[in-house]
């Protein structure tokens, strides 16, 4: 079944249940798992029909962040050395996906990166707010497009 809201569920899956993401890593806002379970729970909520339960649901999601870091890019010399005009923030999570209808569509511990960059003058204290936002959005949609869409 395909709609038009991306969803190619089976008409018989009615509810799902979303574990509260785990987080293992030591930098990032502390509520980052429960940021990336709420956004997750919003985006079914409004892309499908489905109704949340407690657990057991007829598609289930459970997951873990594994990673939060950032990288120095584009470097660029100066008169000290090669330093780096951007730094990329990188998040990574591993998601289980079940779904008692469409087994075919499951995965275990399936890894979704995805990153956003800034500029190393910037205030990245300032900032990391928004670029969490902006990796978040995309990991969702990665997420979704792979469970949920079947894509």
């Amino acid at each position: 079944m395909y709609s038009f809201s991306g969803s190619s569920l089976s008409k018989e899956a009615k509810t799902f249940s979303i574990q509260e993401f785990q987080s293992n890593v030591a930098l990032g806002p502390s509520d980052l798992a429960e940021q990336l379970t709420q956004k997750l729970r919003a985006e079914i909520i409004q892309k499908t029909g489905l109704k949340e339960v407690f657990s057991n649901g007829d598609i289930q999601f459970e997951g873990t962040i594994t990673e939060f870091k950032y990288t120095p890019i584009a470097p660029r010399s100066s008169d000290t050395g090669d330093v780096s005009s951007r730094d990329q923030l990188s998040i990574t999570v591993q998601v289980n996906y079940s779904n008692a209808y469409d087994k075919d569509f499951e995965f275990n511990k399936k890894s979704f990166t995805q990153t956003t960059d800034i500029d190393t003058s910037a205030d990245r204290i300032a900032e990391e707010p928004g670029m969490v936002e902006d990796v978040l959005k995309k990991l969702i949609k990665d997420i979704f497009n792979a469970s949920i869409a079947n894509w």
